[in-house]
């Protein structure tokens, strides 16, 4: 999990050195339920290489977190309401073609912890309708915040062997003590790193909130209505104090990610605005993950699937595509976000009273989705233009 929140940070300074104008989500979650499936189906030196960027020694080490994260989703499974606690849902689909089974062991861990089913398909002869059925699934299991997951073009009818799939839903609402009043919300100007602004809807409310102050910019927490679960999912706002200073915000957050969660004090706040936003994002993951030095390659040792796949002698296995695409809402009553992850496998044939704080976030700030107990983070991002949509 923890290559997967780095590999987000990463992913958020570039765009923010590249000048990127648009938003950023990231799934680190999703990613890393999609890449834990890959990792336990590898051997040889593409396992050891993996395993040495995550710090883990066996596979049985993953295989627990991710019977961690699966449980944690079933926890929450049972929400129909998000009043009642977040509604979460996470998803996995594996589709085969016919000429490259899965073996039986791994299908059996697949259907075991991630509560997947391999699909047997025929890539050749049925690309396009596949595509439609693959788009149909993460488009239902994301509450239709993904649409068009896999584009034209993929799976390649010729190369595609193996796709393996991940769909992350979440929604809840603010915790009663939390609720922004809607007739409060008025619109005012954000500011851009280039330091032009665009006029945006932005929310407030009058009640005590979890924040604390650091070395440049400011953290706030803001607590889902968990109702009777017993997990406690918040939303973590990281706003810097100046206005364009968002790329050393990400540096500090890569240096020391954790002690910024825990302890923060309720306080009043002074002005106290966040805005509204809605937008999606989408990434090549293998991209980003080559950025940090660690790529999946079977060209040069193909065999290294073949706790995997049946993979017949002499066939040409090339490197994985692997994509996400995610989304994210926020308002007044609370959170919608979602991800699909998907890898495609290619081959040929305190007891002070402290002084108000403001927390005005109408510039470039960081945001996560994380759960208190596991310290897993569902959704991490950047709101660099609130006004754009993707």
């Amino acid at each position: 999990m923890d290559f997967c929140m780095n590999l987000a940070k990463q992913l958020m300074v570039r765009e923010v050195e590249n000048r990127r104008v648009g938003n950023i989500v990231v799934s680190p979650l999703s990613l890393n339920a999609l890449l834990n499936m890959v990792v336990v189906g590898l051997k040889g030196p593409t396992l050891e290489h993996v395993l040495g960027f995550w710090g883990s020694t066996n596979t049985n080490e993953i295989c627990s977190k991710s019977s961690e994260m699966m449980a944690i989703v079933a926890d929450c499974g049972s929400s129909q309401k998000a009043e009642d606690g977040p509604i979460l849902a996470m998803v996995n689909g594996a589709w085969v073609d016919q000429k490259y089974p899965l073996k039986d062991p791994y299908k059996e861990m697949l259907k075991t912890i991630y509560n997947c089913e391999a699909k047997s398909v025929d890539f050749a002869t049925q690309a396009i309708k596949l595509r439609d059925e693959i788009n149909s699934w993460a488009e239902a299991a994301t509450g239709g915040l993904i649409k068009d997951f896999l584009e034209e073009g993929s799976p390649d009818p010729h190369t595609t062997a193996l796709i393996l799939a991940n769909a992350l839903y979440f929604k809840g609402t603010w915790d009663i003590g939390y609720k922004f009043d809607a007739s409060l919300s008025k619109n005012f100007d954000f500011y851009l790193l280039d330091g032009a602004t665009v006029s945006v809807p932005f929310m407030t409310s009058h009640e005590r909130y979890p924040c604390g102050s650091f070395d440049g910019f400011k953290v706030l927490r803001i607590p889902y209505e968990n109702g009777k679960l017993n997990r406690i999912f918040s939303m973590y706002f990281f706003l810097p104090d100046e206005r364009a200073s968002l790329q050393d915000l990400l540096k500090k957050l890569i240096a020391n990610p954790s002690e910024y969660f825990n302890n923060l004090p309720h306080r009043e706040l002074g002005k106290f605005w966040i805005p509204k936003f809605k937008f999606s994002y989408g990434f090549d993951v293998a991209e980003a993950m080559e950025c940090m030095g660690m790529k999946l390659s079977f060209s040069k040792n193909p065999e290294d699937l073949s706790e995997m796949l049946h993979v017949p002698k002499g066939v040409p296995f090339f490197d994985p595509a692997i994509i996400q695409k995610a989304a994210i809402e926020i308002d007044e009553k609370g959170t919608e976000a979602a991800a699909a992850t998907e890898v495609e496998f290619l081959c040929g044939s305190s007891m002070y009273k402290p002084e108000k704080l403001d927390f005005v976030a109408d510039h470039p700030f960081v945001f996560m989705i994380r759960e208190y107990a596991s310290g897993f983070v569902f959704f991490t991002g950047a709101v660099i233009n609130p006004s754009k949509s993707n």
